[in-house]
């Protein structure tokens, strides 16, 4: 029992902490608890002293019994941190905590070397939260406030990011998989039902009749398309309905020829050079990628960072 608490500590009712669910959006997980009747605290990364794995704004949901999804740091210190959540919701308590370098906590000592501030929150309210939720469901901004001793924190929710996947054969289901895996909204629009069979665990799969019938108003600034079709009749009209949108991201796959002829033939219907440099062609990171998941594995780390910096 750490000396600090021990005039005031009261047992947490979990003695064995199960390894938290990693999710970077954890929000949703923290309604669910709620709705099994449990008690919760959110957990905020506020400020960091240092280098951190985790952005300030990381968050973990906690459960009164200590189930939890999320990170506040690379794994080292989320055990200790999950436990003194459940004490703080024990208590009613909110407040902010250092943990790492320059710390109370002696026996927690993060690899990095550095300090790190987390917030912790029992009282958000089921309203506020429903909120959150809402609008990055509707595709709004929304911003939740740390209200501390040591100031305010905003901590921002962007709508989530979404991937838009046209085409057939194997890399469709491959592409899906590694989005989702990064917790991307994936709709799939493909003609092929077995193809589309493959991606139903992961995406929301669409038949794909003809260039047109599938909805443009999913394109907004937080989806990115992908053609990933090997015969390219479908391709003008798709890629001219991403190019009218505000779409961080568009992509093609085809080799170097292929992506000229592309382009030409985009440039033919109207559109000028600057606009046909949204569409990256060959689409992907150059890794030598030559199986489905390793060209799957390089159009996501191309869609990542286009959107890190557009974020």
């Amino acid at each position: 029992m750490r000396a600090e608490f021990a005039d005031a500590f009261v047992p947490a009712p979990v003695r064995d902490i199960p390894t938290p669910v990693y999710a970077d959006y954890v929000l949703d997980a923290l309604q669910g608890f709620r709705r099994e009747g449990l008690r919760t605290a959110l957990v905020t990364l506020v400020a960091v002293d240092g280098s951190s794995p985790r952005p300030p704004g990381s968050q973990i949901a906690v459960a009164e019994n200590g189930r939890a999804v999320g990170a506040v740091t690379g794994g080292c210190a989320e055990a200790a941190i999950i436990r003194d959540a459940v004490d703080a919701i024990v208590r009613g308590r909110n407040h902010v905590e250092l943990y790492g370098k320059g710390s109370r906590f002696k026996d927690i000592v993060l690899p990095c070397g550095s300090g790190v501030h987390l917030f912790f929150d029992t009282t958000l309210s089921d309203a506020r939260l429903d909120d959150l939720i809402a609008a990055r469901r509707d595709r709004r901004v929304t911003v939740y406030t740390c209200d501390a001793p040591q100031g305010t924190f905003e901590r921002p929710y962007l709508p989530q990011r979404r991937l838009l996947v046209f085409g057939r054969g194997h890399i469709v289901p491959a592409l899906t998989q590694v989005a989702h895996l990064n917790e991307y909204d994936v709709q799939v629009f493909c003609p092929d039902a077995t193809t589309r069979d493959l991606c139903r665990a992961f995406a929301t799969a669409h038949p794909l009749t003809g260039t047109s019938g599938w909805d443009e108003t999913l394109l907004d600034p937080f989806a990115g398309v992908v053609s990933l079709f090997h015969d390219h009749d479908f391709e003008p009209d798709i890629l001219s309905a991403a190019l009218r949108s505000p779409a961080f991201y568009i992509g093609a796959l085809g080799s170097s020829g292929t992506h000229a002829k592309r382009l030409e033939a985009l440039s033919r219907t109207g559109w000028n050079e600057a606009d046909l440099t949204r569409i990256s062609g060959p689409v992907g990171l150059y890794i030598g990628a030559r199986t489905p998941p390793e060209i799957a594995l390089s159009i996501m780390a191309e869609v990542v960072r286009r959107a890190r910096a557009t974020s």
